[in-house]
């Protein structure tokens, strides 16, 4: 048995039919599934550790994540055994030599996320399992007008859950971009340094509020500055929301 190495990685996923990142008793998650296959076949004590914990749902285009392994593979030969192992719906797209005190979550630099949405009386369900159907017209400038007051440092709790976990509730966001990405599709994409449990579709369900006339645009920065949870929108589903990065360069691959 070799001596125990960090290995990086990222990972890409349709959270549909996952309940959620995080390894839960009797549910399928996505670190249960990828734990399973490294524990198999590769390190019978293996753990994942990720960078951020995506709700039911929820997809990840890339998920930053690490493995203690004391198996020999190279990290190339990794991606490919360990992708003829998991489940259809969840990939290993790189994986490299890391520090043994790296930790995802601490690494990462910056997160981006995107929400979609699309406007049609009939279900699509190719749309669909990636987007949230809207049964009423918006107006993308409208939440634009709203989103603004967002960016820079706040404290972010109206936009939490009320289970929230964390200490501080104080998030800087960088970029609030609202354009549509096909005919049909608008999406809502925010890079900020970190995000509460949440927060991005509480953010959503609030934009869509103003978007849609429901609301003026001044009820964002209201809900901002009130710190409650009421004053905030719907929870947008699950579903819509895309994990697009995790900001981090890793070292030069070796092998």
């Amino acid at each position: 048995m070799s001596a125990p190495r960090r290995i990086g990685l990222r990972l890409e996923y349709d959270g549909t039919d996952f309940h959620g990142w995080q390894a839960q008793a009797g549910q399928r998650t996505v670190q249960g599934a990828v734990e399973a296959a490294l524990r198999t076949h590769f390190d019978p004590e293996a753990v994942l550790d990720g960078a951020s914990r995506t709700d039911a749902g929820v997809h990840a285009r890339d998920q930053l994540a690490a493995v203690t392994l004391s198996h020999p593979i190279a990290p190339r030969g990794l991606v490919k055994a360990l992708n003829a192992r998991l489940p259809g719906d969840v990939a290993l797209t790189q994986a490299w030599e890391a520090a043994l005190d790296f930790q995802p979550r601490f690494a990462s630099q910056g997160k981006t996320y995107t929400y979609r949405m699309y406007r049609s009386v009939a279900l699509r369900p190719l749309t669909d399992r990636f987007a949230w159907r809207l049964s009423h017209d918006v107006d993308p400038e409208r939440m634009r007008q709203g989103a603004r007051c967002l960016l820079g440092t706040h404290d972010f709790v109206a936009f939490a859950a009320s289970d929230l976990g964390q200490k501080t509730t104080e998030r800087t966001l960088h970029a609030i971009r609202i354009d549509w990405e096909t005919r049909d599709v608008l999406a809502v994409t925010i890079d900020g340094s970190a995000f509460l449990k949440q927060m991005v579709r509480n953010i959503v369900g609030t934009l869509v509020e103003v978007g849609r006339g429901h609301w003026g645009v001044d009820r964002v920065a209201k809900a901002l500055e009130s710190r409650q949870r009421r004053e905030a929108g719907p929870t947008a589903p699950g579903r819509g929301l895309t994990l697009e990065r995790v900001w981090y360069d890793p070292p030069a691959a070796a092998d």
